[in-house]
C-alpha cells in the first residue's frame, strides 16, 4: 500500500471514529443531558423555578441558553454561574442567533482532537522511524 493512501485512510478511520462516538454513540447526549441537570439544580438553588436553563441544540454546543423572568442582576449573574459549570463554555439569555457568535458544535470539537491526535501520532512514529534508520 502506498504511504499516501495509509494516510488517508488514517484519516478517515479517525474522522469517522470521532463522528460516531459524537453522534451515534450518544457521548454528546449525555453531555447534553448531564449539564441540563447541573444548570436546573442551579436554577432550583436560587429558587429561580420560572426560568429555563438548556444546553443549544442544534448544533449541539457548549452554550447555556436561559430564558424567563429575571432583573438586570440576576441575569448577569446566572451567566456568570452558568460559565463556571464544567464543559460550559458560554452561557447567555434567549436572543436571536449571529453568525459571529455562533460556537463550534461538539461534534466539531471532537474531530478536530481526534485529527490532532492522529497528527501527534504521526508526528511520533515518523520520528521513531528516523532514528531506526539513522542507527542501520
Amino acid at each position: 500500500m502506498r504511504p499516501n493512501m495509509a494516510l488517508a485512510m488514517g484519516l478517515a478511520a479517525t474522522a469517522a471514529s470521532a463522528f460516531l462516538w459524537h453522534g451515534p454513540g450518544g457521548a454528546a447526549e449525555r453531555f447534553v443531558a448531564h449539564s441540563d441537570r447541573d444548570v436546573r439544580r442551579m436554577l432550583d438553588y436560587f429558587e429561580m423555578q420560572q426560568v429555563q436553563g438548556r444546553m443549544q441544540r442544534e448544533p449541539i454546543a457548549r452554550r447555556i441558553i436561559y430564558s424567563g423572568p429575571a432583573d438586570e442582576f440576576q441575569r448577569t449573574e446566572l451567566v456568570r454561574y452558568g460559565e463556571s459549570l464544567p464543559g460550559i463554555g458560554e452561557a447567555r439569555w434567549n436572543r436571536p442567533r449571529s453568525l459571529l457568535a455562533f460556537p463550534l458544535p461538539l461534534v466539531g470539537e471532537a474531530l478536530a482532537m481526534a485529527l490532532a491526535a492522529f497528527l501527534a501520532g504521526l508526528t511520533l512514529a515518523y520520528g521513531l522511524s528516523l532514528g531506526r534508520r539513522g542507527g542501520n
